[in-house]
């Protein structure tokens, strides 16, 4: 049982912040993963192994978000988040002092650990202190913060690469003043004290639905995140700082996309859907017709608006159903499932192009793949209005 909280946008900013970890923890180091790879040249297998110390934290959201989730209903989620932060800013740094790139490894396995705890119960404190039109503002303005900070991190990555590939890991740190502002500004929600809930208190029926969703949804958002600089080359684009800028135009369309969510959020969820799935479809049929980069960058620009609606929609809709002793492992759920998706976008478009011969001849298929889920989200829509 939960009982109403006071929080405002102190509280809320503070939630808020966390969700920057995940984004930290990968792009991070995608500037210096050149200079990490040269320093371990001597390391066997290390061209294997330097693009694994960039992905482990994704992977180890996708594997520890549900127990996150378990912890935080179990123990509470406060205690546990300040605890997550500490540790992941003492994980990300260590690579400072370490020379050794299978310590270095651990230290991201424990980085990742972390970053599921935070993303997790960060989000379910949200859900915890907020309700109505307030967390659904909230709650999306964590997709706007995330797409902003990738961009920062890039800039930042890439300036501290200057004095060596260590100074980089530097950033973790950041993470403590985070943590200081949720010990300061955050309460614990009042809670009922009572045997752990099973998981049988989920709702099944509506989280097989909302993660499916979000694995696709995943799926397209970083298809198109992943593939931005792989296929402007084609058009001629060979000038690294010219693919970061016209990548970097592309994503703003993420957090306008969640600005124009909060209009939205009212409506039902399966119009929403809808509308954001044939959206993106467009966007990739568009994008694998482009005839030049700027309609390339103009249709990805759409397709991150799309994004930037669809991601908050999906979290909203999987709260909404959630109570309040099994909201953290719901929330460690879906944040799993997104994680499912981001890998599986890195393994679906290289294996159509194999097929079909280059990147962006798979584009209008995947978009394909986002109308047909379109056309089923808007038949969902019209049999319930009819039934009304």
């Amino acid at each position: 049982m939960e009982s109403a909280q006071k929080a405002g946008l102190a509280q809320g900013l503070a939630l808020l912040l966390p969700c920057t970890s995940a984004v930290m923890g990968i792009l991070l180091l995608v500037p210096v993963a050149p200079q990490i790879s040269a320093a371990f040249a001597h390391v066997p297998g290390v061209e294997f192994l330097v693009p694994v110390l960039l992905t482990l934290p994704g992977l180890c959201i996708a594997l520890f978000s549900p127990v996150a989730g378990l912890l935080g209903d179990r123990f509470g989620r406060r205690r546990l988040l300040i605890i997550a932060m500490l540790a992941y800013g003492l994980a990300g740094m260590a690579p400072m002092m370490l020379d050794d790139l299978h310590q270095i490894l651990a230290s991201r396995v424990l980085v990742g650990i972390c970053e599921a705890l935070i993303l997790t119960l960060s989000t379910t404190l949200i859900g915890d202190l907020f309700d109505g039109r307030t967390r659904e503002r909230f709650l999306s303005s964590q997709t706007a913060v995330a797409s902003v900070s990738a961009l920062l991190f890039l800039a930042l990555g890439g300036l501290l690469g200057r004095q060596g590939w260590q100074a980089p890991f530097l950033v973790y740190g950041l993470c403590w003043p985070m943590a200081l502002a949720v010990l300061l500004l955050v309460r614990e929600p009042a809670r009922v004290e009572r045997s752990m809930p099973g998981w049988s208190l989920l709702p099944g029926r509506h989280m097989a639905l909302t993660c499916g969703a979000t694995v696709l949804a995943a799926i397209l958002f970083y298809t198109i995140q992943i593939n931005v600089g792989t296929v402007l080359p084609g058009f001629g684009v060979t000038d690294p700082g010219r693919i970061g800028l016209l990548s970097a135009l592309a994503s703003i369309g993420t957090p306008l996309g969640s600005l124009i969510f909060w209009a939205l959020a009212r409506r039902d969820v399966r119009l929403l859907l809808a509308g954001e799935f044939a959206l993106m479809a467009a966007a990739f049929v568009a994008m694998g017709n482009a005839p030049d980069e700027g309609w390339f960058i103009a249709a990805a620009f759409v397709g991150q608006i799309a994004a930037g609606l669809l991601l908050p929609t999906l979290l909203t809709w999987t709260m909404s159903a959630l109570a309040f002793e099994v909201r953290g492992r719901g929330t460690g759920l879906w944040q799993s499932s997104f994680a499912i998706g981001q890998f599986l976008s890195a393994l679906v478009v290289p294996a159509l192009a194999l097929r079909m011969g280059a990147v962006i001849d798979t584009l209008p298929l995947i978009g394909a793949g986002s109308l047909l889920v379109a056309g089923i989200a808007l038949i969902l829509f019209i049999r319930v209005r009819s039934s009304r």
